[in-house]
Order: C-alpha cells, then structure tokens, then sequence
C-alpha cells in the first residue's frame, strides 16, 4: 500500500506501510523507544520483540506494521481485530503501539499510518477503531482528533498481580 503526497498534502515523501517480520525486530524496538517526548531508556530488546510478535500471531488478527518515509522505518502501530458480545459480536479495532520518530513529525505521515489503519479495519469488517494515549501525550490528541477520533469513554487500567 503506498500513498504519495498528493493523497496528503503535507508528506514529501513516499509513504508507505507493511505488515512486520520478525526480522523486523530491531528496527521495531528503535521505533518504540521514541514513543515519549523525553528519552527513555528501552527495557525491550529484539529478542523480546519476536517472541512477543510470535504470541501476536497466535491471535486471528493481531498484527504489527511498520511505515516507511523513502524506504527508512519512521512509524510503527499493531492492530487487533475482535469481536465481542457487544454489537452483537461486530469486529472492531484496538490501535497499540503507535509512533512516528520525532524527526518525523508534523509531515503528514501519521495520517497516512492512521489512513492504512482504517482500510485495514474495514477490510476486517470493523465498525470502529479505539485506542489509548497517556494524558501527557497532548500533541498526540490533537493529531487523533484533527484526524476524526472522539473521545468514546475513558479509559481505566488496574495493574494485574503476577501469579504465585
């Protein structure tokens, strides 16, 4: 799937986005660590990245990508698609993991990314795409919504105990 800039405006570049391999790995974990404004040091390494994306396949639809800026990795998301016992088991989408590099922001790359993601929920016969951000991601907010999410809800997370 690839868009140019006259799908976008504002991207100079070609923008393109597929599905990650493991071989991927390295490649992912940079990515990630970009998630935040301030540097973070990275607990996960590429080894740990495979084995996670192995249990993702596992899934019927869960899946990581990654988006391309002229063949160089500047974004990344996963995607699941499910359905539940709500809207009489309609498929719907959760987004996770979702960054573009710092250095790329503001080009119009992560309307492209969320572009891809859409098309994909439609193929999987989903009404509706949600995710979380952390409170501090204010500029992240606005990019979803200038992009058309609505805040559905909150979100609400208890940490889980480990098993004995």
């Amino acid at each position: 799937m690839t868009a140019t800039a006259s799908d976008h405006p504002l991207p100079r570049a070609t923008v393109t986005v597929r599905q990650a391999t493991p071989d991927d790995a390295e490649t992912l974990v940079a990515l990630l660590a970009e998630m935040d404004d301030e540097p973070t040091r990275a607990t996960l390494d590429a080894a740990g990245a495979r084995q996670i994306m192995a249990r993702m396949a596992a899934y019927p639809y869960f899946r990581a990508f990654l988006v391309y800026a002229d063949d160089v990795a500047v974004g990344t998301f996963s995607l699941l698609a499910f359905c539940s016992l709500t809207h009489e088991g309609t498929q719907q989408a959760v987004m996770d993991a979702v960054v573009i590099s710092r250095a790329c922001r503001g080009q119009g790359i992560g309307s492209v990314m969320l572009d891809h993601a859409v098309r994909i929920a439609g193929e999987a016969g989903c009404y509706k795409i949600a995710l979380s951000s952390n409170l501090k991601r204010m500029d992240a907010h606005r990019f979803y919504e200038n992009f058309g999410f609505t805040q559905h809800g909150i979100s609400l997370a208890v940490r889980v105990p480990k098993s004995i």
